[in-house]
Order: structure tokens, then sequence, then C-alpha cells
């Protein structure tokens, strides 16, 4: 009896975010990815049809293998599966990147000037029905503007926000975080789809320009960063 006791009096003393501590991240990077023909490690290529290939690469940057995004008058996209990941138990995502080169004069809200040095989409659907919420780096475009847009004859739905320009500068890492959850389930009825994915895209191909970008990794977490050490 007196152990039991004692048992209920040590755990009444425990803190109580170590009984109810939230599951580590799950993080994405490039610390042991190599180049696989046009994509890397893990990741899908996919281009457009007459237009130059954008072109991505494993580099070391500030002593960290990094992805870099390179465009020259093209475009191109990376894909990697989130399918293994619970975004009901992760809904956080952070990400580290940082931009070189901006596509002059590009703006979101402008079909024809429609470019970003780095873009973050997290989506769903098929071959030929795609719908996802965008995360991106833009050149002109005001912060926290937000837009829908189609591509591929609507084929391709994506609702997309601003969450950083030209003003935040360059050769600048920032880490910057959204609750992923929330978005999706504003675009797909209140519900989070279970087959997701995420795509990594570098244009300049409308603007006729170049872009230069990095991303170190992208982060799912059952609770926002805050408090923590954005490294």
């Amino acid at each position: 009896m007196k152990s039991n006791l004692f048992l209920i009096a040590l755990l009444t003393l425990l803190p109580l975010s170590s009984a109810l501590a939230a599951p580590a991240p799950i993080r994405i990077d490039f610390q042991k990815a190599k180049q696989d023909g046009k994509a890397v490690t893990g990741w899908t290529y996919k281009g457009k049809f007459g237009t130059p290939d954008a072109q991505f690469s494993i580099q070391t940057v500030d002593g960290k293998k990094v992805l870099c995004m390179a465009s020259e008058n093209g475009t191109g996209s990376l894909l990697f599966d989130l399918s293994n990941i619970d975004i009901e138990k992760y809904p956080y995502m952070s990400w580290k990147w940082r931009i070189d080169v901006f596509p002059a004069g590009a703006d979101g809200q402008i079909t024809e000037k429609d470019d970003q040095a780095i873009g973050l989409y997290i989506g769903s659907g098929g071959t030929f029905s795609q719908e996802s919420v965008a995360f991106r780096w833009e050149t002109e475009t005001p912060k926290g503007k937000t837009g829908f847009v189609k591509y591929g004859m609507g084929a391709v739905k994506v609702h997309w926000i601003c969450v950083r320009n030209k003003t935040d500068g360059r050769k600048k890492w920032i880490v910057d975080e959204c609750n992923l959850g929330a978005e999706l389930k504003k675009i797909f009825g209140g519900k989070i789809p279970k087959e997701l994915a995420v795509t990594l895209s570098a244009n300049s191909q409308y603007t006729g320009t170049s872009s230069l970008g990095y991303l170190e990794y992208i982060e799912f977490s059952a609770a926002p960063l805050t408090a923590k050490p954005k490294k």
C-alpha cells in the first residue's frame, strides 16, 4: 500500500508536459540525397513540354546539404509522396528556405508574370485533376496576399499564399511555418485528404528571366514552433 501511495505521489510531481509530450517532428531534408537524373533521391521530376527545365541539385551551403532550385527562362517541379505522414497528427508544417536570385518583375497576381523562385505546393489528386495550397516566395506580390489560379485548362487548381517577397532580401535563410491541416481543410470541405504530395516548384518562364533558391528542409509537427529556436 505504501509503495502505491509513493507511486501516486511521484506521478503527481512529474511535469504535465512530460506526460503529454508531443510526438517528435518528421523532417524531410537532403542530407543523404543524391542526384537522380533531373531529380534527387526520393523525389520525382516533372517538367513542362516545350519549356526549358528547371535545374534541381544537391549542394553544400553553410556546411549543410540543401536542395538548389535554379531556373533560366524555364520551369520544373519535384514531387514527394506524403501519404505516410498523418497530417491530422502532424498538422503544422515548417520549412527553411532562401532566395539568391528573384525572377525579375514576377507577380503571382498577374498571369503573364506568374513566376516564383520557390513555391511549396501541398495537394491531392490524380493525373488529370489536382488541387493544392501553395506557399510562395514571390518577387513583387505583396506579402500576405492570397489568390486562386488554374493551370492546364483548369485541371490543376492552386490556392496560393504569398509568404515572402523581395523585401525580405536575398541570400538569407528564413524559417517559416503554417497550420497546414487548417489550410487543407479550407479547400477540401473540412477534411484532409489521405493521399497527399508536396511539390517544389521553380519558375521563370513567364518573365523570361532567371531564378535561384535553396531549401534546407520541410518539417511536419504536432505542435507549432512557438518559442522553439529557428535553426
